[in-house]
Order: structure tokens, then C-alpha cells, then sequence
């Protein structure tokens, strides 16, 4: 079964991820894989699931719930999780919103029904605030996600974007007061790249907001809706309609027929509002006064105005919300899991690993109590089975052939299908990205570019970079895989932990979730 995900989890592991992302280096990455393995295999049974068929998901729920636990059992300073932080914030911020939301109408609904026997309320300033207002509200939401679909902006109004900013402020102020540096700048980065994975998580960052903004939205509306039907009970009401513009009872009457249409068909003229009779009675005249009109006709329009915030504000409202809530859970439940370290955490945890322990340093080491690894022929998982090499021009010669392709499945569980000479610039360089874009690469494909990492990374190559994802689209992965300076036997050496370091930080201000820097040699 398919493991239920939530925003919460999604912090979580991209919290872990991000701390995972700056243990850079050869000793660095070997405890990962160590890490990782041994929690794959702690956990594979539970699972349930052979490896060419793994549930991404599932693994990966698992192991950050391993690491959930591993990480409150080392913790002593009393600091939690953004996960956790973020869903107590914004489930404080549910029941306050409601809350505020639902005094907020109540009490503007109390100052307009306030009536003192002269003056009835005015049908049309009720209408007006508590249905246009809301009607035209609704109408900018529905405008805002059409212009934002088309120019692939955040597709929630700025209401939604200062509210999600201001949770995410207070969770990275929460973890400033912790007292642990590390905590505050671990978050305050951990945000900064939450807003470059919109292309992977899309409407998931948004959406907790929208649903709260909706509920926010269904409290100011029962709010009015129970501030006017107690006021009707409880007191003398009056109703009335007046215009400067003079219009007839019977062109009021044609329009409350067009509001009343919803529910109109369900209850007589009398109560699903007024009648033609009763709109003439209740129009007020401002030199004659009240005192000439009828108490039924003032007092009629009262179920008209409620059925009207029920239908156009309420019910909106509560639409929104549902639908919010399953779209949210639908779009968790189709996460695909495949970012670039996503998928370097999966390959370490699916990948078996060999002892090289010397008897010399068994003997002068403490002894370390490992789990038994599988069968030798459990091999690493092939995640991608159409992998296109883009290699310079200057090696090609040296790096076709199978030594190659050996490398790149033993580091990371692809098998090369393709290999292409990058040579040339101008018209070679449009020609290759042509040539990968339509004639290399479909479906489950990923590309790697092979690069000498003594070489320093200059502005042509990420120029190259930025017109290849253009070219192949947002979610290939692309791989920087990075050897060092080639010696008389070999092209494929190890890369200086410094110059590794260097690339890594160039191209984590990409800002690209499916991009990937990788040695391809590691002892």
C-alpha cells in the first residue's frame, strides 16, 4: 500500500536532503551510502517490493521516518523538525483564521442590521457587501489561475503568497530563538529551496494556504449568516430598497428573480423572495418617509438575504474547500520522486556494498557490528534505461568504449544508450541540441554531460546547460559527472575534494531540482 504523504513529510525530506547536499567529498558520501544501505535494508521487507519495481514513494517515506526517529534520538537542544513546525503553525493558523474570520462577520453584519425605526436597512448595501463584495473576490481568484496557467506563475493571488510567506518566516524565526545557528541557517536555506522546486511540487506549496484561506472564508460567511438570522429573531427588522437611478419595482423585481434562481425552484415566490406586491411596498421614498409602508413587505426580504450569502457566499466557499483538500491529496499521491537527489538517495539505498576492510585494520579498529548484506548479483537498480552521454569533443576518443559504461552503472544504476561528440559552437552546439532534443531522447531518459573537473566551470558551459534544459524540457535529469586529470593509464581519475566543491557550488545556484553534480571515480 502506497504510503500517504503531507506538506509536513515534504519538509521533512527536503530538509534531509538539503543537509545531505553539503556533506560533499569522498569520506562524506561513503557514510551516506553506508547510512542509507543500511537503513534500505532494515526496511526492504516492509516494503514489500522487488527492486526493478520499487515504490519510490513508499522507500522514501520509510527511510525519512528512520531518520525522523534518528534524529529526535540524537537531539538534545529540544529543536523539532520544520515538518512538525509547519503543521502546527498552520493548523493554529486554520482555527485562527476561522475564528477571526467568523467574529469579522458577525460584527460587520451587526453594524448594518442595526435598525432604530426610522431608517430600514438597505436591501442593496447588504447585497453589495456581504454578496458583491465576495462575488467579485471569487471572480479575481478564477481570473488570477487563468493568467497564471497560461504565464506559468504562482496561480494563487497575493493574499495566499504573503499569507504562506509569513508561516514560512515564523517557522525560520522559530528556529533562530532555538538557539542553534545551524538550525536557523539549515531553514532560511531550506526555503530558499523550496521556491526553486515549484516545476517538481508545483500547486503542493500553495495549496495548504488556499484551503485555509477558503476556511477563513466559510467562518466570515456563517458569521453573517448568524449574526442575521438572531438579529431577525431577536429584534424588529425592517427591510427596504431605495436608488438614485429611480428604477421600477418591476425591473427590482426581474432582478431578484435572476439572483433568486438557485433556489427559487424549490420554494414558493413568498419565501425564496419577495414578490412583485412586496417590492413595491418596500421601496423607500426619501422625502415621505416609512411610515406609509406595510410590515410585511419590510420584513420579507430577510429569507432572500440569507439564501443569498448561503448561495454566493458560503457554498463557493465551502466548494473551494473541498476541492482544495482532494486536490492537494491527489497531487500528493502522484509524486514521482524523481529529482536529481531523490534519486541519488535511492541508488545509495538500492545499491549493495563491499567491505574493503584490510585484516591489519580489523584488528587495530573497533569492531563494527554491520548488517548482512544480499547475494552478490544484487546488483543497483537501473532507474533510467534511456541515458544519453554528451561528451567533449577533446576526450570522446578516450571515453567510448566499455570501461565507460561500467563506471557510470556502478555510480549511478544508469546504462548508457547513446553517446554524442559536443563539439563546436554556434551552429554545432544548435545542431547537437536539435539533434538530442527530437532524434535521442523519450520517456524515461536522462543525459549526461561528462566534464574534466581540474578545469574550471566557465560561463559557456552553464550557457550550454540553460539552452539544453530548454531544449530537452524541465524534468530530464541531467547529470554533471566530473573526472579528474587524466594520467598515462587512465582518463577516468579521482577529482580534488576542492575542485569537486567548486562545480557543486556553481551549479546549486542553478537553482535546477533535476540537475546533479556526481564524481564519477570515488575510492
Amino acid at each position: 500500500m502506497r504510503q500517504q504523504w503531507s506538506s509536513a513529510d515534504l519538509l521533512d525530506l527536503e530538509y534531509f536532503l538539503s543537509r545531505d547536499q553539503e556533506l560533499v567529498g569522498g569520506a562524506a558520501e561513503g557514510r551516506l551510502a553506508e547510512r542509507d544501505r543500511a537503513i534500505y535494508l532494515q526496511i526492504k521487507d516492509s516494503c514489500q517490493q522487488n527492486a526493478p519495481s520499487i515504490d519510490r514513494g513508499s522507500l522514501l517515506h520509510q527511510w525519512l521516518a528512520r531518520r525522523r526517529l534518528d534524529f529526535y534520538q540524537k537531539n538534545t537542544d529540544g529543536v523539532v523538525l520544520p515538518g512538525r513546525l509547519f503543521q502546527e503553525l498552520i493548523r493554529i493558523s486554520a482555527w485562527g483564521l476561522f475564528l477571526l474570520a467568523l467574529i469579522a462577520g458577525w460584527g460587520m453584519a451587526q453594524l448594518l442590521l442595526r435598525y432604530s425605526g426610522t431608517t430600514p436597512i438597505n436591501v442593496s448595501t447588504f447585497l453589495g457587501l456581504f454578496v458583491g463584495t465576495q462575488f467579485f473576490l471569487l471572480f479575481a481568484l478564477l481570473i488570477s489561475c487563468v493568467v497564471a496557467r497560461i504565464a506559468r506563475h504562482d496561480p494563487f493571488p497575493v493574499t495566499h503568497t504573503l499569507l504562506r510567506k509569513g508561516i514560512f518566516l515564523l517557522i525560520a524565526k522559530l528556529g533562530r530563538l532555538s538557539g542553534n545557528g545551524n538550525t536557523h541557517r539549515l531553514l532560511t536555506g531550506l526555503f530558499s529551496r523550496l521556491q526553486q522546486q515549484r516545476k517538481v511540487y508545483g500547486a503542493l506549496l500553495a495549496l495548504p494556504f488556499f484551503i485555509r484561506i477558503q476556511l477563513a472564508g466559510t467562518g466570515f460567511n456563517l458569521g453573517v449568516l448568524a449574526a442575521t438570522l438572531l438579529t431577525v429573531v431577536g429584534k424588529d427588522v425592517a427591510f427596504g430598497w431605495q436608488s438614485t437611478l429611480q428604477p421600477g419595482a418591476e425591473t427590482v423585481y426581474r432582478l431578484v428573480q435572476l439572483i433568486a434562481l438557485p433556489w427559487s425552484w424549490a420554494l414558493p415566490a413568498g419565501i425564496a423572495h419577495p414578490d412583485l406586491a412586496q417590492i413595491e411596498g418596500s421601496q423607500m421614498i426619501l422625502k415621505e418617509g416609512i411610515y406609509h409602508l406595510a410590515t410585511g413587505d419590510l420584513v420579507s426580504w430577510w429569507p432572500f438575504l440569507c439564501f443569498a450569502v448561503a448561495v454566493y457566499g458560503l457554498l463557493p466557499r465551502i466548494c473551494l474547500l473541498t476541492t482544495g483538500w482532494f486536490v492537494n491529496r491527489s497531487l500528493l499521491d502522484r509524486l514521482e520522486f524523481n529529482t536529481a537527489l531523490q534519486q541519488q538517495l535511492l541508488h545509495r539505498m538500492l545499491t549493495p556494498r563491499l567491505s574493503t576492510e584490510s585484516k591489519k585494520e580489523a584488528k587495530t579498529s573497533p569492531v563494527v557490528e554491520r548488517v548482512p548484506e544480499p547475494e552478490a548479483n544484487d546488483g543497483p537498480v537501473v532507474f533510467c534505461d534511456q541515458v544519453l552521454a554528451l561528451i567533449p569533443d577533446e576526450i570522446f576518443d578516450d571515453c567510448v568504449g566499455e570501461e565507460f559504461s561500467r563506471l557510470v552503472r556502478k555510480r549511478l544504476g544508469m546504462q548508457i544508450k547513446h553517446c554524442l561528440r559536443i563539439q563546436g559552437e554556434g551552429n554545432e552546439e544548435q545542431k547537437n541540441l536539435e539533434f538530442i532534443g527530437q532524434n535521442v531522447l523519450s520517456g524515461n531518459a536522462s543525459i549526461l554531460l561528462l566534464q574534466e573537473a581540474w578545469q574550471p566551470p566557465i560561463e559557456e558551459f552553464f550557457s550550454f546547460v540553460r539552452e539544453l534544459r530548454s531544449s530537452v524540457g524541465e524534468k530530464v535529469l541531467l547529470g554533471i559527472l566530473l573526472i579528474g586529470k587524466p594520467t598515462a593509464e587512465t582518463i577516468f581519475t579521482e577529482v580534488r575534494e576542492q575542485d569537486y566543491s567548486i562545480w557543486q557550488q556553481k551549479l546549486v545556484m542553478l537553482g535546477d531540482p533535476y540537475l546533479q553534480c556526481l564524481q564519477l571515480v570515488r575510492s
